[in-house]
């Protein structure tokens, strides 16, 4: 039996507490997001490959979260977008961003606080975010 190591990654990722995972180059993110599925959870894909910054990063993360009008793109309000959704029985989130080596090489500041956002809802118990999945 051949061991699926996008699958045993996943898994071995959300039976731990760290909220970000880093995958390598060659993961197929149709497979990270079916896998994802039948755990289970709300997987929301944001490709940030060509975006330059925080201005572009918070717009594709409204689309891909499907915010409201409320939304005021800087990052309270991206902190306070993460911790829902507002339904108590609605499945945890995961945020799957495709790209994101390109994207930090080009924007590292706006990389690392986005990092920090995310890593710090994950680990509030109240939040519906369980973190993050990075593909290159």
């Amino acid at each position: 039996m051949t061991r699926d190591p996008v699958r045993s990654g996943i898994w071995e990722w959300l039976a731990s507490s760290d909220p970000v995972l880093r995958l390598g180059g060659d993961t197929p993110v149709d497979e990270v997001l079916v896998v994802l599925g039948e755990r289970g959870l709300d997987a929301r894909c944001v490709d940030v490959r060509d975006l330059s910054g925080k201005a572009e990063l918070l717009e594709a993360l409204h689309r891909a979260l499907e915010l409201d009008e409320w939304f005021g793109f800087n990052w309270d309000a991206l902190e306070e977008a993460l911790h829902g959704p507002e339904e108590i029985e609605a499945p945890e989130r995961v945020l799957v961003c495709t790209g994101f080596d390109a994207f930090e090489s080009r924007a590292p500041n706006d990389a690392e606080v986005f990092l920090d956002i995310a890593r710090t809802v994950a680990t509030t118990p109240e939040s519906g975010l369980r973190g993050c999945v990075l593909t290159p």
